[in-house]
């Protein structure tokens, strides 16, 4: 959840600088505080700067110096204060530590610590972990190893030693990535590479049980429960910095839901032969189980739907209640998660308890390097490059994308949806036109003020009427229920009132007559019919015109939702990019 960064041997000799820069842009893994720690050149201690707040516009005026971590902290053990804000030192401040995850142990641990006489600061899980290591009589690299393998959890740590000038760092469960720029001889340490993309794409991701050592002379990577050192090729991404950085547009977000107008067709050309594997597993009547959180877990849902046009059966769980049913997943069973980040816990958990079952996993996810990529047996990279907006968008269709062309393979028909996808591409472009954008920001401004809006939608617009309303909620705030058009006469439409909005997602498919009759009952009701649709209706007090595009139509009436959801952030003050109380990646349960 948090985001961890540092460089060593920084060749601007300016430290500090280059991690609160490496900062900013993992300010979306946690906004609630940020700090850094420096080696001065000049200075016999180590420095901190640190502070609660979003570090997008701060300032730090730490000496200069070549060597430097820094963190960004989503709370979750202790108050947002300065104090509980990483790094934090050992009592005799040779080390600094920043940690990403939950020490689920760290009270028994603590305990023993202050009967030896540490001294604590903070309300944090993490601060344990600095005195742990102190507490050690070995070497400081076996020290912080074996401090790491007593943590229970999924954590992440990185280790800043004054004396010998290293970071030391650990993962399990939590992510970790190192950077080398070898041309000018300095190396990076993060939570995910748009940190130190403007200086190298050049990276190893750490995997489960792994640390490293970093410093001036180079990378060392250990296994963390046998101590011995292991080798490793690092790998070189497609990434560019400009997948990083905002290019004009005011948010990452509005970026990256402008980047669909690429990002779906460009899924039409991946992972053609690994599609083929998985159709034949499916072929070879393997049950198909699909899981997620979050929006993963609705384009879970719509592929259920995809798989259901092509005559396969499937079913499909949240990954956080999932293992009251993992009894029925056995050797016959495939299982599909789908995940942007491929660090979600739950989803892991997930995986895993399905392995020790003997399913065959598949990986549909966007980050590279994941621990979710490692874990399954097949994987498939959606290729929508770096989200960095907290809500997923370009991620999310490029999965469903990537679904949908599962779904066409199984009737060989792969060649005829990639073409759909391509022709999806050039009408999705009538999203954003000026005149559309106009009349969608108006709509957006009559919502402003509203304390309640609803949306329904049938079959395939189900579940894309689960992830508009979670747009709409993430984005701006504003309560958004959404609904299955039969479920209206069982109680839910006791909940509009004179002027109520209401969404009705719609396709020109077999449930157009039965969702417009549910729009007719609302409308009845006294409610105000917003239609996101190819066409227009007399049920519509106003209508969204989208593509008509048969079954894809559903990815232009969720774009639509992202779009919708932008506009209503701005206008109601919330901040499109980091929304409250949200992180990008939940690495915890």
């Amino acid at each position: 959840m948090c985001g961890i960064f540092a460089v060593v041997n920084d060749n601007s000799d300016n430290a500090a600088q280059t991690v609160l820069k490496g900062l900013k842009k993992l300010e979306y893994r946690g906004y609630d505080s940020w700090g850094i720690a420096v080696k001065p050149a000049d200075k016999p201690a180590l420095q901190v700067d640190k502070h609660i707040g979003k570090i997008g516009d701060a300032n730090t005026d730490l000496p200069k110096g070549k060597i430097a971590i820094g963190h960004t902290r989503w709370a979750t053990h202790g108050g947002v204060t300065d104090q509980n804000a990483h790094p934090h030192l050992d009592c005799n401040g040779r080390i600094a530590v920043i940690h990403n995850g939950i020490v689920e142990n760290y009270r028994d641990l603590k305990d023993k610590l202050m009967k030896k006489g540490h001294r604590f600061s903070s309300q944090t899980d993490t601060e344990t972990v600095a005195h742990l290591i102190e507490n050690k009589k070995n070497s400081l690299k076996e020290a912080v190893f074996s401090t790491f393998n007593e943590l229970t959890g999924s954590n992440a740590i990185g280790v800043l030693d004054y004396q010998s000038e290293t970071v030391i760092a650990a993962r399990n469960g939590s992510p970790l990535v190192v950077g080398f720029d070898k041309k000018n001889s300095q190396y990076f340490l993060g939570s995910d590479v748009p940190a130190f993309l403007k200086y190298t794409n050049r990276v190893y991701f750490l995997k489960d049980g792994e640390g490293v050592t970093i410093s001036k002379a180079g990378v060392n990577l250990y296994d963390l429960y046998s101590g011995k050192r292991k080798e490793f090729t690092p790998q070189v991404l497609n990434w560019k910095l400009e997948d990083a950085e905002k290019s004009g547009y005011p948010h990452f977000l509005l970026k990256e839901i402008h980047e669909q107008k690429n990002t779906i067709s460009g899924t039409a050309s991946l992972n053609l032969n690994e599609l083929k594997q998985v159709a034949d597993l499916i072929r070879k009547k393997y049950k198909v189980v699909l899981t997620g959180c979050g929006t993963a877990s609705y384009c879970a849902l719509a592929g259920k739907y995809y798989l259901s046009n092509v005559g396969v059966e499937s079913q499909t769980y949240p990954a956080n209640e999932i293992m009251p049913f993992v009894r029925f997943i056995d050797k016959k069973t495939l299982f599909i998660a789908v995940s942007q980040s491929g660090e979600t816990a739950d989803t892991l958990i997930a995986v895993k308890a399905a392995k020790t079952r003997g399913a065959k996993t598949v990986a549909l996810v966007n980050a590279r390097g994941s621990t979710l990529e490692r874990l399954t047996d097949i994987v498939l990279p959606v290729g929508a490059g770096p989200e960095i907006a907290v809500v997923s968008t370009k991620a999310f269709t490029a999965q469903l994308a990537t679904l949908y062309l599962l779904s066409k393979a199984l009737q060989g028909k792969i060649s005829q949806a990639k073409q759909k996808l391509r022709k999806l591409q050039g009408e999705i472009k009538k999203l954003f036109t000026p005149i559309a954008i106009k009349h969608l920001i108006a709509i957006a401004k009559s919502l402003l003020d509203e304390e309640h809006i609803y949306l329904i939608g049938k079959h395939s617009n189900y579940p894309a009427s689960l992830e508009f309303a979670l747009k709409i909620k993430e984005t701006s705030y504003l309560h958004a229920e959404p609904f299955a058009a039969g479920e209206l006469k069982h109680g839910v439409i006791t909940l509009i009132q004179k002027d109520t909005p209401c969404f009705i997602l719609a396709s020109n498919d077999e449930s157009k007559e039965e969702v417009l009759s549910s729009a007719s009952q609302l409308k009845a009701r006294g409610g105000r019919i917003i239609g996101i649709a190819p066409f227009e209706a007399e049920e519509f007090d106003e209508v969204i015109k989208t593509p008509d595009l048969g079954d894809l139509t559903i990815f232009p009436n969720i774009i639509v939702g992202q779009l919708l959801g932008y506009y209503l952030g701005i206008g109601r003050g919330a901040d499109p990019d980091k929304p409250r109380n949200l992180a990008k990646s939940v690495t915890v349960k």
